[in-house]
């Protein structure tokens, strides 16, 4: 007690008592904190708000029952995935509604395991640590490891490349925010958690500064076009208008020639002439066709030049729900003239286990074809967008990326994109880029930061689970 009489206790009850705060009061919170979840995002891009979207949910969801936390998780990440993600109607119609409750429970049994953990009257400082492993690792298991793995709608991609991203990616950052907000809540460890919002703030606004684009003559010059035809010609007619910048490299989207063209006696040899003629090796969206049915193929890179295909790649990470082709195996790079480089095919470079598996094994730059439909909305393009440039900035490496209809970029390896063509626009852009050989601190090591949190997680999960067995029979 001060000397005006007002006692010094938490914000927050850590210490499993029963709060006095009201159902509609948490209710409240955790709706604005749902509604805060797409102001972080493309295409506002706010990504201040991220210090002020998760100290409401942790509040709402302390000083109560486990389960009625795991509810108001539940309910602020239907909120804020259905808030972020509502183009997913245009796909889906209401079957989008289940998917944003499946990914919700992740919230859910965050608040839930948060909850019975702060009622274990720990160390406060140990259970704003705790948060952070918490969520790291729940949001890690969601993202890469679980059976719909999604890794959208992230705090640590909605403050996208930083200094912190080539350390420890994309998770290493959600660490940290989460951890911030949970200190930021309680009064003995708000000093503390003021001095990690105050990194979170300085990560956002000091970023890595542009990296120079290889000197004229130097480097590979790229060109990447962008159209949603999916008609041979039109791609090439677009593609002779960026002839007078006589690019190395041509890439065109991910599907845009949507069927097994090597298997078209008229149609491949329009790109092995369109090859010679610029002298240019291309990367094209194409299928592999190895069975009778209609699920027997591959989402392929085709690459090739004059002499006709030298490479290919299969996408290891098709899309949900669609018939995306058969799982690739192999994240091997193709070795060119060029250099050694990797064909990410669109969703693969959602994730970040496939792009670093690529730098891991020699790619020295990245020529990813892309397909994102008109009908998704402009604003899912731009979501897209960004999961490419932290791709560069975790792994230090250039990316070229041909969306069908945006966004298509060339992003340095600190994340800074130097061309572009926005969404719902055909055309091409030509930039020129540079081979790196030299690994980032996450794609050494840094990766492993989210298996520690998931194992962490595990851990504190079996031992609630064997500390309220115990409980049961001692009582």
């Amino acid at each position: 007690m001060d000397a005006r009489g007002i006692v010094d206790e938490p914000l927050i009850d850590t210490g499993g008592k029963s709060s006095d705060m009201k159902l509609p009061q948490r209710i409240m919170l955790v709706i604005i904190s749902g509604l805060l979840v797409p102001l972080c995002l493309p295409p506002f891009g706010w990504w201040p708000l991220l210090l002020l979207c998760y100290p409401p949910l942790l509040i709402a969801t302390m000083g109560t029952t486990p389960r009625r936390s795991f509810y108001l998780g539940l309910l602020q990440g239907v909120i804020g995935y259905g808030a972020t993600l509502y183009w997913l109607f245009n796909i889906f119609a209401l079957t989008a509604i289940p998917l944003f409750v499946i990914m919700a429970c992740f919230s859910g049994l965050f608040c839930m395991l948060f909850n019975a953990i702060s009622k274990q009257k720990l160390p406060p400082i140990i259970n704003v640590i705790i948060a952070g492993v918490l969520w790291t690792g729940i949001e890690f298991y969601r993202s890469e490891l679980f059976f719909l793995r999604f890794p959208w709608v992230t705090p640590g991609t909605a403050l996208g490349p930083t200094f912190l991203s080539p350390l420890l990616g994309v998770y290493g950052t959600s660490f940290l925010i989460l951890t911030a907000a949970a200190a930021v809540i309680n009064r003995r460890t708000r000093p503390f958690g003021v001095i990690l919002s105050v990194c979170v703030l300085s990560l956002g606004v000091y970023r890595p500064e542009r990296v120079e684009a290889p000197a004229q003559g130097e480097g590979i010059t790229v060109t990447v076009v962008q159209s949603e035809t999916s008609y041979m010609p039109d791609y090439i007619e677009l593609t002779r208008k960026a002839a007078t910048n006589a690019p190395d490299l041509v890439i065109w989207p991910e599907y845009a020639l949507p069927y097994d063209v090597r298997k078209s006696i008229s149609r491949f040899p329009m790109l092995t002439n369109i090859c010679a003629e610029l002298d240019a090796i291309f990367v094209v969206g194409t299928k592999t066709v190895i069975g009778s049915g209609v699920e027997d193929w591959h989402n392929t890179a085709l690459i090739l030049n004059k002499g006709g295909v030298i490479g290919e790649y299969y996408k290891t990470r098709p899309v949900h729900f669609f018939n995306d082709g058969i799982p690739g195996e192999s994240f091997a790079p193709i070795q060119t003239e060029l250099g050694t480089f990797s064909t990410p095919i669109c969703f693969d470079c959602d994730y970040s286990e496939v792009a670093r598996t690529m730098v891991s094994q020699g790619a020295e730059f990245f020529a990813a074809p892309s397909f994102d439909a008109k009908s998704w909305s402009a604003n899912q393009h731009l979501q897209h967008s960004l999961f490419f440039r932290l791709r560069a900035a975790e792994n230090g490496r250039w990316v070229a990326c041909a969306a069908s209809s945006g966004v298509s970029q060339i992003i340095d390896p600190h994340g800074h994109v130097h061309a572009s063509i926005p969404p719902m626009e055909a055309g091409v852009t030509t930039y020129r880029i540079a081979r790196l050989e030299k690994m980032t601190p996450f794609t050494r090591g840094g990766w492993i930061f989210p298996w520690i949190a998931l194992a962490g997680t595990a851990i504190l999960m079996v031992t609630l689970v064997v500390m309220r067995f115990v409980k049961r029979e001692t009582a």
